[in-house]
């Protein structure tokens, strides 16, 4: 069995060695520029803990299971983000991340979901495109679920995020900064996903109809993916990478509000749900 932890790890220590090298000089008075690097990957599936340096922000531990978990996955999602918003304070672990939220407590206990916009998205997405099917009420609609049933399925089922710059940042990044961060570390973001070898890769980039993270994805398959018109005529579709059967998602920030979580997440799943209609084998043709 492969191990895509460990490997995973590897490359994220040779990137952090190189990132350090490289960014000594910005911050010398720095005793550990490291703490700038953001570590992510497979999602913590451990214990629940409550993180009190981050107003109780309720974490998970590594289990040790993860990779069983992501080798024997029937559908791998990943989702490919900017980098971590945090004022350039020091970088936190990713995987550790739940979507509960902050000051309630652990799980049972808490069954509150985070109010984090960011994480409300990206939870609804898990949700809907590992419970949507190609049967005729296989369309997982926002008003069929409620926010209980979406945080117990994200503490069942594995997923991954990468963020594309490791470095810690603002509440925004332009295009252009994120675009040579991407340049500057290519090979490593590059070796970090093909690892993980998801199936799903939700491309969470997209400004002014220009997803620099979509982009990425083509170069790094070496163009492999074709765009899709789900809804015909509307240009509305997705991208599809036929010879290894992977789906790219052209999807906004997580953060981003315009249209409410609804009307998103609807959008987004209606056009899945599309897809799957006219590849019906995508979702069989993966492991069982």
């Amino acid at each position: 069995m492969k191990d895509y932890v460990a490997e995973n790890d590897r490359i994220l220590e040779e990137w952090r060695k190189k990132y350090i090298e490289e960014n000594q000089s910005l911050y010398p008075k720095c005793p550990d520029v490291g703490a700038y690097f953001a570590y992510d990957g497979i999602m913590f599936k451990g214990e629940f803990y409550i993180d009190e340096c981050d107003v109780g922000a309720i974490r998970r531990k590594v289990s040790g299971k993860e990779n069983k978990l992501w080798t024997e996955c029937p559908l791998r999602v990943l989702f490919l983000t900017k980098d971590e918003n945090t004022n350039d304070n020091e970088a936190w672990d990713v995987r550790t991340e739940t979507f509960y939220k902050k000051g309630e407590g652990k799980p049972p206990q808490n069954k509150t979901v985070s109010g984090s916009f960011f994480f409300q998205n990206e939870a609804c997405l898990l949700y809907g495109l590992l419970n949507t099917k190609p049967t005729e009420d296989g369309l997982m609609m926002y008003n069929a679920f409620s926010w209980e049933d979406v945080l117990k399925f994200s503490d069942e089922n594995i997923f991954a995020r990468i963020n594309c710059k490791k470095e810690v940042g603002y509440g925004t990044i332009s295009n252009n900064k994120l675009e040579v961060a991407i340049k500057e570390y290519f090979a490593n973001l590059k070796e970090q996903i093909l690892n993980l070898d998801a199936d799903i890769l939700v491309c969470c980039g997209n400004q002014n109809e220009n997803n620099i993270i979509l982009n990425t994805v083509y170069n790094i398959y070496e163009n492999e993916f074709e765009y899709v018109d789900c809804v015909e005529g509307q240009g509305t579709g997705m991208h599809y990478n036929a010879k290894q059967n992977k789906l790219a998602i052209d999807a906004y920030h997580l953060s981003y509000l315009k249209g409410g979580l609804e009307a998103r997440y609807n959008e987004t799943m209606g056009m899945y749900y599309e897809f799957l209609k006219k590849h019906p084998d995508f979702t069989k043709t993966h492991r069982t």
